[in-house]
């Protein structure tokens, strides 16, 4: 079996792991800016990305694995009609439910406020209104239930047990306190994680309607941005309808190529209003968590050739 690794530059993490894959499989490191032709005997890619045109080069493709957790950015659908298998990787799920935590907590504590105060030799700017609120006092929903809002849960359990959650699928763990519907959820909370992937089920999910319903309450978003529709979040946080939001996810993001770095995260200026905290999608930019995500992924590879060469 041939496995390729495609990488956007350069990695020198990578080369302890190729070693590996090395020993159970013919394996080829391609760049993106050196593709060309076709790798019509590779079966396995490990990689973060692969665009439609790419995917036309591997015309032996059987399975990808990638050294991240979403699927965003994929051509599903001709994956899915060449039976082409995605396998995520979920190593890092743990660092990304403790950024959230850390988000929320900041966006409770108005640590950002107050910090930004201070630098100026002022103590409290909204007067009397210098106090701030306690996780332990929140109804905590989490949206999404799968390894990140898994673990969100199981870490604010040390808190809080007013937790409640909701997944698409109607199974959960047993003792887990769940809603019948995300309307549900909204309704019984006042902080709502929002954990889920970027789908055509999933975009604009928080519009304008559940964003009126929810006045008084506060989002942490480490799932995708556009569950929140752009226009009607910066409104409903701009009118104070809605209390605070927090975000690792944007509407706009650097080139991964590093050839635009100098951008807003969105048409509209959440960066302008207090009750927002933003952080520049880096949930797993903690020491170690890339390395994590390549060892899972390879590991995850070498399992499969293994069992496919039985």
């Amino acid at each position: 079996m041939k496995v390729a690794v495609k990488l956007r530059k350069p990695d020198y993490i990578w080369d302890i792991y190729i070693k590996k894959l090395e020993k159970v499989a013919d394996t080829v490191l391609l760049y993106d800016n050196q593709l060309s032709g076709k790798y019509d005997n590779i079966e396995v890619l490990i990689t973060t990305h692969v665009s439609k045109d790419e995917l036309s080069s591997f015309s032996s493709l059987k399975k990808i694995f990638l050294f991240k957790t979403g699927t965003d950015g994929l051509p599903i659908s001709e994956l899915k009609e060449r039976n082409i298998s995605i396998s995520c990787s979920h190593a890092n799920a743990e660092i990304i439910a403790e950024h959230a935590i850390a988000l929320s907590l900041a966006l409770l504590h108005r640590i950002p406020e107050f910090h930004n105060d201070m630098h100026n030799g002022i103590w409290y700017s909204n007067g009397s209104n210098y106090y701030w609120e306690s996780i332990r006092n929140q109804r905590i929903g989490i949206l999404g239930y799968g390894h990140i809002g898994s673990c969100i849960h199981q870490k604010l359990s040390i808190f809080t047990n007013n937790i409640i959650v909701f997944r698409k699928s109607a199974v959960y763990p047993k003792g887990v306190k769940y809603a019948s519907t995300a309307d549900d959820l909204i309704k019984q909370s006042d902080m709502i994680f929002l954990c889920l992937p970027k789908t055509k089920d999933t975009i604009g999910l928080i519009n304008h309607k559940r964003l009126q319903n929810m006045k008084g309450k506060r989002i942490v978003n480490v799932g995708r941005a556009e569950i929140c529709d752009e226009k009607a979040l910066f409104e409903a946080l701009k009118s104070e309808t809605l209390a605070g939001f927090a975000s690792d996810v944007w509407y706009r993001e650097p080139d991964k190529t590093g050839k635009i770095n100098n951008i807003t995260p969105s048409a509209y200026p959440f960066e302008q209003l207090k009750n927002v905290i933003m952080s520049p999608h880096c949930a797993t930019h903690e020491v170690g968590a890339h390395e994590r995500y390549i060892r899972d992924a390879v590991t995850s590879c070498i399992n499969y050739i293994l069992k496919e060469s039985l």
